[in-house]
């Protein structure tokens, strides 16, 4: 089907570029497979494969500020069983990802509507997925704004329900279109002050207000979010740096059941911080030392909620693959690490990193796993894990990307009481990309 559906895109897409210069087409289609043994989830011991498949394909039209976007997005898996890690972040076949109008005028102001998908400045709370099968999308408008070294934007959307969602249609790669539902909304504004290769500056306020609809539970999240992230830019042969730091209050029940009519007030936040050295060398080489702090919920049972809410964010670029790997998360997690990055040629690349992991509160749970003890009297200390990486232009539109992560279990997914009992976790996969 999805080949298919290829064919069909690149020769209407094809001609209509031909016709038409205000015309283009593009896209790309991705096929990836993964292996895991020794699954850290909670109470699961199988190990686990999947076959994914991504086709992104688009039709954009500009012309004298106008602008507008039709972008198709068909992500299926295959060879999954039942303990397979399925959700609607593997699959969302054939659907209409974006479909917007937009204008701009003269004075550096663009504005769209329709159905988006966004990347605001470090990706880690609003961003269009890139490992993951799957892309966050909206209904809704986004403005920009640039003046100066300043740069403005705004959003007020409803964020798309991705479908299918119960495990059946998942497992069938059953086409239905998501939805977007009128009690959900997000909103922010966001600031940034650049300087060319000088410091940037962003400030930025995210509002999520969802509640129960007719047919989809919510954990009725009211989410205020501030934050401020500051970053010098990488140069060859200079130390740069980032430091981002968000606070989250408001209020949201701790699961979505519809017995659950607990609203707790909320205070979480997140600290991410790196330092890292450019070599003007022959391999180009960046070591990167990081942290990351995202807090947990303190107690189960004092009628507040502290563990922080990465929102639309992504986490594979920080924590690792995501797929049916993905250990870890922007939540409940104290993390140092080291990154060594290489690119020795412009159609070479490869990443090497390292983390040691502990828990923020020893009550909540490591989010990605489900593995919790209410106790606290499991240690905190997580494990360690190390992630490799290789990327190969085989030409200007085929890469190729090979890597895996090995996961030291520590004391706690060891040790607490629904760990699963299995040893160390290895991952490996494989994909392929094909640009049109």
């Amino acid at each position: 089907m999805s080949r298919v559906i290829f064919l069909i895109l690149v020769l209407g897409g094809s001609a209509v570029a031909a016709e038409n210069k205000n015309w283009s087409f593009g896209g790309n289609y991705r096929l990836r497979y993964e292996n895991l043994d020794n699954p850290f989830r909670a109470n699961i011991e199988d190990s686990d494969q999947v076959l994914a498949s991504r086709l992104l394909a688009s039709v954009k039209f500009n012309n004298d500020g106008v602008f507008g976007e039709f972008e198709l997005q068909d992500s299926r898996t295959w060879l999954d069983d039942d303990s397979t890690p399925l959700g609607t972040d593997d699959v969302n076949p054939l659907e209409p990802l974006q479909v917007y109008i937009g204008w701009r005028n003269k004075n550096n102001f663009s504005a769209k509507v329709g159905r988006l998908t966004l990347n605001i400045g470090s990706r880690r709370l609003v961003s269009r997925n890139g490992f993951r099968n799957t892309i966050n999308a909206f209904s809704g408008m986004h403005t920009s704004w640039i003046k100066d070294n300043w740069h403005a934007q705004t959003l007020y959307t409803l964020p798309l329900q991705r479908r299918p969602s119960d495990r059946l249609a998942l497992d069938n790669n059953e086409i239905q279109i998501d939805k977007h539902y009128s009690g959900i909304h997000f909103a922010g504004i966001h600031v940034t002050r650049e300087k060319q290769n000088k410091e940037l500056l962003e400030l930025y306020y995210f509002m999520l207000d969802e509640e129960d609809q007719a047919n989809l539970n919510t954990r009725n999240r009211a989410l205020n979010t501030l934050g401020l992230r500051l970053l010098q830019p990488k140069k060859l042969s200079h130390w740069d740096y980032e430091f981002e730091a968000a606070y989250q209050f408001g209020e949201a029940r701790t699961n979505r059941s519809v017995s659950n009519t607990n609203d707790l007030d909320v205070n979480a936040g997140f600290i991410h911080v790196h330092l890292a050295y450019q070599f003007n060398s022959l391999w180009f080489s960046r070591i990167v030392l990081q942290a990351d702090y995202a807090s947990g919920d303190k107690d189960p049972n004092d009628n507040k909620y502290n563990r922080f809410d990465t929102l639309f964010g992504s986490r594979g670029f920080e924590y690792g693959h995501t797929g049916i790997y993905g250990a870890f998360a922007r939540s409940n997690i104290l993390s140092p690490g080291l990154r060594w990055e290489f690119q020795p040629r412009d159609a070479l690349s490869a990443l090497v990193g390292y983390r040691s992991v502990w828990l923020a509160s020893d009550k909540d749970a490591l989010t990605t796993a489900n593995v919790v003890d209410p106790s606290g009297n499991t240690s905190k200390f997580v494990g360690q894990q190390l992630q490799v990486r290789l990327d190969i232009k085989l030409s200007s539109s085929i890469k190729f990307e090979v890597g895996g992560a090995y996961l030291l279990k520590g004391s706690f997914l060891k040790d607490a009481p629904n760990a699963s009992p299995t040893g160390d976790t290895h991952h490996i996969y494989s994909q392929v990309v094909v640009k049109f």
